[in-house]
């Protein structure tokens, strides 16, 4: 008995004895009479009453927690035990778990459920108490600890488990010779093992014992185990697989205007996966989408997750690895691995704490079923590395604002933008209305000045949407204007600026330096000693800088030493470099005037969630 982290002593067989009756009686009034005849039996003196009404007065007294709870009843005695921890009754409530978990299919918290019960367990029942009147109690409790471990190892070997459990069913085997469940685990626990001649040797004894002890040979079941050993014609064990169906996939888009293309070649790669292995993929696929912010890559990414989900019945799961807010760091794994198997069912108490444990847990759960996982606004190689499944069968989609050249993919794309055609697809899509086809080449320009950029078109469109008193070339002008294409390309939730904020917000001191500096440069025609002389670098150093933008998706190159610059992007540059100069003196960041590299060290990005990609 404990209460809190005090152990309560409990001496004197008279009081343990009436206590385990009261306990055993789980709530229940427990007459005079079975007290008595628990504690003495046939034998009872004759002030046998008196000594019981004693012992619980010194039970009452060992804390005040157990005065309140023992109470008369009639001639008898009541202990409640609502609202206190029983081992026998966690026990069977983690049982009843555990099989209801294993009913719809969710086996590894089965077995944790069938574990944590068995914990419970420190030795027999009442050990060290020697009651007949409690003798039979006492066996059923036995006889439920064997039947929770049966179906625990059942599922073990269920699950391929075999070696692991040799040893601790030879145990229980010896100290339960004449259970034949417990040795037909056993048999086939070595055999799968590859120890077919000590699994004979098993069934020889047992078949020894039934004789000696009872007369009579193993039960049909076990004589057949035997044979088939015998043999060598088991079977080959069906691993159980549950029928997980979880899903936290965001909508689709209810149309995705183009990138026909881009789904043409998603969809040959997972083929060609799946296809590698026969009718098994042979590795688990890794696909990465990369493209600059707006581009379309959650958009792209979540109607490609959903045309794969038949593909990956199992479960398909989305876990978002970046933050909402400007200056909010990415979810680490340890809590993305948290949400995965919380997606997959996980109670938060079956979720283990440290990261390798669930990265553990995770590939364990995910082993030989047909899952997909989405992974959107990676921050890193290593963010995801612990969450990657380590066997075949399942499909990983990454997104990224930053090519993730340490990720072993099975197939990387790169997002461009969208061609003319597409653009203005979209953006007549967005309208709905006749004004589009009243204005074309005020159409095009708008898609033009937009860079071909979903985001920026859907922001364009949308606000025309809601002006119906505005015509296309109202909004053209508008967007052709300096500062005011920015602007009307806001939205409730900041727009394009917040986005590239974000992006912006996610690069080391140097490079921030750097991409300000391009907005004094015309963006089509970027070169690397133009960029080393503006911000007193030597060129190599520039260099280094250029190519850290260009793998954040900020910069292009249009062959060595020259990059081009996405007019929004440039926009963007223009007025971060305005903002800059328009800083009292003191504010302003001075360019430093000496050249060395830990002035202009290229940090790996902080990328925060886009909500446009």
């Amino acid at each position: 008995m404990w209460y809190g982290q005090e152990q309560l002593r409990l001496s004197g067989r008279k009081r343990r004895t009436v206590l385990s009756t009261l306990l055993l009686a789980d709530g229940k009034p427990v007459s005079m009479n079975r007290l008595i005849d628990t504690v003495w039996g046939h034998r009872a003196p004759v002030t046998a009453a008196k000594q019981i009404r004693n012992a619980t007065s010194d039970l009452r007294q060992i804390h005040p927690e157990l005065a309140q709870r023992l109470t008369l009843v009639g001639d008898g005695y009541r202990l409640t035990v609502e609202g206190c921890r029983l081992d026998a009754r966690t026990f069977s409530e983690h049982a009843a778990r555990a099989r209801a978990l294993r009913e719809v299919g969710r086996l590894a918290e089965a077995l944790e459920e069938f574990r944590a019960a068995l914990r419970l367990w420190r030795g027999p029942a009442l050990a060290g108490l020697e009651s007949p009147a409690l003798r039979a109690q006492v066996a059923g409790l036995d006889e439920l600890r064997l039947a929770v471990m049966e179906e625990r190892v059942e599922l073990e070997l269920a699950q391929g488990n075999h070696k692991s459990a040799i040893g601790e069913l030879a145990v229980w085997v010896a100290e339960n010779p004449l259970r034949e469940r417990l040795v037909a685990q056993l048999m086939l626990a070595l055999y799968r093992s590859g120890a077919q001649a000590r699994a004979l040797t098993v069934y020889e004894q047992t078949r020894r014992t039934f004789a000696d002890e009872l007369g009579v040979s193993p039960g049909p079941e076990l004589q057949e185990l035997h044979h088939h050993i015998l043999v060598s014609d088991l079977p080959s064990p069906v691993r159980i697989v549950p029928a997980l169906r979880y899903n936290n996939l965001p909508a689709d888009a209810l149309h995705l205007t183009g990138r026909v293309q881009e789904l043409f070649l998603l969809n040959e790669a997972v083929r060609n996966v799946r296809t590698s292995g026969g009718s098994r993929a042979a590795v688990p696929a890794v696909v990465a989408i990369d493209g600059m912010a707006g581009i379309g890559k959650t958009t792209l990414a979540v109607h490609a997750a959903h045309e794969f989900a038949p593909l990956y019945p199992d479960a398909q799961l989305f876990v978002d690895m970046g933050g909402r807010a400007v200056g909010d760091r990415p979810l680490d794994p340890n809590a993305a691995l948290g949400a995965l198997l919380s997606g997959l069912g996980v109670s938060p108490s079956g979720i283990p704490a440290s990261l390798q444990e669930r990265s553990a847990t995770w590939r364990r759960l995910v082993a030989d079923r047909s899952a997909l996982i989405l992974l959107d606004n990676v921050a890193d190689t290593h963010q995801i590395l612990p969450l990657l499944p380590g066997s075949p069968g399942c499909l990983t989609i990454v997104t990224s604002r930053n090519r993730l050249t340490d990720l072993m993919a099975t197939f990387q794309l790169t997002l461009q933008e969208m061609s003319p055609a597409e653009g203005r697809e979209l953006f007549c899509r967005i309208i709905g209305d006749k004004r589009p086809h009243q204005e074309r080449e005020a159409v095009d320009t708008i898609v033009n000045v937009c860079g071909r950029l979903p985001l920026a078109i859907r922001l364009a469109a949308a606000k025309l949407r809601h002006r119906p008193s505005w015509s296309v070339s109202h909004l053209a002008s508008r967007l052709t204007t300096g500062r005011q294409r920015l602007a009307t390309l806001e939205a409730e939730d900041g727009g394009l600026t917040e986005v590239f904020r974000q992006s912006y917000e996610g690069l080391s001191p140097g490079q921030q330096r750097v991409f300000r500096l391009l907005g004094g440069l015309p963006g089509d025609h970027i070169e690397t000693h133009n960029v080393a002389g503006l911000a007193g670098l030597s060129p190599a150093h520039a260099d280094i800088l250029l190519e850290s933008l260009v793998d954040a998706h900020l910069l292009s190159t249009s062959e060595p030493g020259r990059y081009v610059i996405h007019e929004l992007l440039h926009a963007y540059a223009t007025q971060l470099a305005g903002d800059a100069g328009a800083a009292p003196p003191d504010l302003r960041r001075k360019a430093p005037m000496t050249d060395t590299l830990a002035d202009h060290k290229v940090d790996p990005p902080r990328v925060s969630a886009a909500r446009a990609s």
